[in-house]
C-alpha cells in the first residue's frame, strides 16, 4: 500500500523555546571587537616567525615541526581519500537508484510504511543576476535530463533589480517548463531593510515566495521537498537527483541531513589563464577528499541539498550575510542541535571559474571572487558567540565547529608563510641576527636523494660542481621533502579533472601548462594568503563587502560540463590552500 507521508520516526522535530544565534554582539563595540579576532590570530601566527626565534626558539621550533608533519599527513590523507573518492564517483554512476531504494524497501519489516519513489519533491532555486540566457539554459537543460525529472520544481531567482529579468524569466520558463514537475520564478526586490545584495538573500526571498505559492496556497505537503541550493553556472550529473532521492527516502534522519556533491570547477577550466588552472582545480579535490576523509569536519558548499523543512525552522538564510552555504550549515546546527550532519553525494558537479575578456582582467576578477570566499572569516565570531550561547548543541560538537571554522580561515591566510618560509627565516634569523634556534632544529643531518645546488660556490664564482645527486636537509626541510609524492598524485589528479584537452588548446600550451607548478608558491600567495588576509582587514576594519557577481563563461561559448557527461571518467579531482575547501 502507497503512502502518502513519511514515517513519524523520521518526522521534523521542532527547535522550541530555542532562540536562533544573533548575527552580531549585543553591542557595536563588542562586535567590533568580534571582529578583530580572525586577522588577529592570522597576523599572530605569522609574526612568530619573526619574533619566535628570538624569544620562545624552543616552542617555535617544535610548533614548526609539528606543523610540517600535520601538513605531512594531511597531503597523504588527501592523496588517498581522492582515490577512494574517485573511486566511489565511479560506482555512484552506475548504481540504479531506483533498484537500489526498491532493494531497501523490501528489506524493511514494514516496506509500506516507506514513501513511494516518488513521493519527494526537490525544489531547485537558482538565484541569477545578468546571468544570459545560453548559461541558464545549461544549468536548466542539466536538470530537464534528470532521470527523475518529473519530481523537480524549479524556481528561478531573478533580482528585481535587472531591468530584463522578467522577460528573460518568461523565455526560459516558456522553454523549460514542461520538463519539470513545476517551474515558476520570484523577484528579489531591491534595497530592503537590513539586507546585504545576494545569493544568500536571493534565495531566501525566493523560499519564502515558494512558501506562500506552494505550501500556503496549493496545500502542499512541506516534509516532502528538498531545497537545493543551485548556482547559475551549475552542471549536475545526469543522476544527482535520482540519487538525492534515494538519500532522501532512505535517510532515517532525513529532516536533519544537508546533502553535499563533489564540485569541480570544470566547465571552462581550459579557457582561464594558465596560474588560475592550480587553485580552481585543485579545489575540486580538496572538496572529495574533506568528503571522505574520516574525522574531517564537513559543511556545504556552493550547491546543495536540505529538507526544506529544516531551512523553515531555522527562518532560511540570513539576509545581510554573504558566504551563505557555511553560514545557513552553522545556523541550523546552532539552533536544531547534534542531529544536523553533511552527507555526500558522490556524483560530479561542473561549475565554472571566473573568466572575462581579457588575461589580467580575468586575474583581478578572480582575485575578488577569492575575496568574497574569504570573507566566510565573518563566520568566526558568529560560531564563537553562538558557541557560549544558549543551544541544544553539544559542547563538544559546538567547540568542534567554531575550531574547524577558525582554522580553516586562518590557515586559508597563514600557512602560506609556515610553508613557504617557516624552515627558512628562523635559520636566516639565527645566521644572521643573532636568533636562538635550537641546535637539534638547525642541523643539516639528513642526507636524501635530490639536487642539492652549492648557491654560495656558484655566487663566489666557482661553478666546477654546481650541482651534486644529494640534499641535506634539517628535521624540518625532511619532513617537507616526504610531500613530493602526494604532489606527484596531485599533479596528476588535477589534470584528470579537466576531462579531455580541446582541440583549441594546443599540445605545446598543453605541456607548458605544467610549468605552473613550480610556481605553485607564487600562485597560492596571490590567489590564496592575500585575498584572506584582505577579507579580513576589510572585516576588522569594519568596513562592508559588496557582492558583485563574478564573470564566467567560455572561449567557445557556454559549453557542458566535461564532468557532468555520463560518458566522462570518474577521476575528477589534492591540495590547495586549507581555506578554499569551503568555499
Amino acid at each position: 500500500m502507497a503512502i502518502t507521508a513519511p514515517s513519524a520516526n523520521s518526522a521534523p522535530w521542532k527547535a522550541d523555546a530555542v532562540a536562533v544565534p544573533r548575527l552580531t554582539a549585543a553591542t557595536p563595540l563588542r562586535d567590533r571587537l568580534w571582529n578583530l579576532l580572525p586577522v588577529t590570530l592570522s597576523l599572530f601566527i605569522v609574526s612568530t616567525l619573526f619574533w619566535g626565534p628570538f624569544f620562545t626558539p624552543f616552542v617555535l621550533g617544535l610548533a614548526i615541526v609539528a606543523f610540517f608533519v600535520y601538513w605531512l599527513i594531511r597531503s597523504y590523507a588527501v592523496a588517498i581519500s581522492c582515490m577512494i573518492g574517485f573511486r566511489r564517483i565511479e560506482r555512484w554512476k552506475r548504481t540504479a537508484w531506483f533498484d537500489k531504494y526498491a532493494k531497501h524497501r523490501a528489506w524493511q519489516r514494514d516496506p509500506d510504511a516507506l514513501p513511494d519513489w516518488d513521493w519527494p519533491r526537490h525544489m531547485v532555486i537558482i538565484p541569477n543576476y545578468n546571468e544570459s540566457d545560453e548559461g541558464l539554459a545549461r544549468t536548466l537543460n542539466s536538470l530537464a535530463a534528470q532521470s527523475n525529472a518529473s519530481q523537480l520544481v524549479v524556481v528561478m531567482a531573478m533580482e528585481a533589480r535587472e531591468a530584463a529579468s522578467r522577460a528573460k524569466a518568461a523565455r526560459l520558463i516558456m522553454r523549460f517548463r514542461s520538463r519539470f514537475n513545476d517551474m515558476f520564478a520570484t523577484y528579489h526586490p531591491a534595497g530592503l531593510p537590513a539586507e546585504t545584495p545576494g545569493k544568500g538573500s536571493n534565495e531566501a526571498w525566493a523560499a519564502r515566495e515558494a512558501h506562500t505559492r506552494l505550501i500556503e496556497h496549493a496545500g502542499m505537503d512541506i516534509d516532502r521537498f528538498t531545497i537545493t541550493s543551485c548556482d547559475a553556472d551549475a552542471v549536475f550529473h545526469p543522476q544527482h537527483f535520482a540519487a538525492l532521492n534515494y538519500l532522501f527516502l532512505a535517510n532515517e534522519d532525513r529532516y536533519r541531513t544537508f546533502w553535499q556533491p563533489t564540485i569541480f570547477n570544470s566547465n571552462n577550466i581550459w579557457d582561464i589563464p594558465a596560474p588560475l588552472r592550480l587553485p580552481d582545480g585543485l579545489s575540486g579535490i580538496n572538496r572529495t577528499s574533506n568528503l571522505v576523509m574520516p574525522g574531517s569536519v564537513k559543511f556545504p558548499t556552493s550547491c546543495y541539498s536540505v529538507s526544506w523543512s529544516m531551512l523553515h525552522e531555522v527562518d532560511y538564510w540570513d539576509e545581510e550575510v554573504i558566504p551563505e552555504d557555511w553560514h545557513v550549515y552553522l545556523k541550523c546546527c546552532y539552533t536544531l542541535g547534534d542531529r544536523v550532519h553533511v552527507e555526500p553525494i558522490f556524483l560530479p558537479l561542473g561549475n565554472d571559474c571566473v573568466l572575462t575578456d581579457g588575461y589580467f582582467k580575468t586575474m583581478r576578477a578572480h582575485y575578488a571572487q577569492s575575496v568574497r570566499h574569504a570573507w566566510g572569516a565573518s563566520d568566526i565570531p558568529y560560531a564563537w558567540r553562538a558557541s557560549f550561547g544558549r543551544s541544544p548543541l553539544g559542547i563538544k560538537r559546538r567547540l568542534l565547529l567554531a575550531g574547524a571554522v577558525t582554522k580553516v580561515h586562518v590557515l586559508w591566510m597563514s600557512q602560506w608563510y609556515i610553508v613557504t618560509m617557516g624552515a627558512h627565516v628562523p635559520m636566516m634569523l639565527t645566521k644572521y641576527f643573532g636568533a636562538d634556534m635550537p641546535s637539534w632544529w638547525l642541523a643539516r643531518e639528513i642526507k636524501l636523494p635530490g639536487p642539492g645546488w652549492h648557491i654560495g660556490e656558484m655566487i663566489r664564482g666557482d661553478f666546477s660542481n654546481p650541482v651534486e645527486p644529494w640534499v641535506y636537509l634539517t628535521v624540518a626541510t625532511g619532513i617537507i621533502y616526504f610531500c613530493l609524492f602526494p604532489l606527484i598524485a596531485m599533479i596528476i589528479f588535477e589534470l584528470k579533472t579537466r576531462g579531455p584537452r580541446p582541440d583549441y588548446v594546443s599540445r605545446t600550451a598543453f605541456i607548458a601548462s605544467f610549468g605552473m607548478w613550480p610556481l605553485m608558491a607564487f600562485i597560492t600567495f596571490f590567489f590564496a594568503s592575500m585575498p584572506a588576509l584582505h577579507a579580513q582587514l576589510k572585516l576588522a576594519s569594519g568596513q562592508g563587502l559588496i557582492y558583485r557577481v563574478a564573470e564566467k563563461g567560455s572561449r567557445r561559448g557556454v559549453t557542458s560540463s566535461p564532468m557532468a557527461s555520463p560518458m566522462a571518467t570518474a577521476a575528477e579531482a589534492v591540495h590547495e590552500s586549507v581555506g578554499a575547501v569551503g568555499r
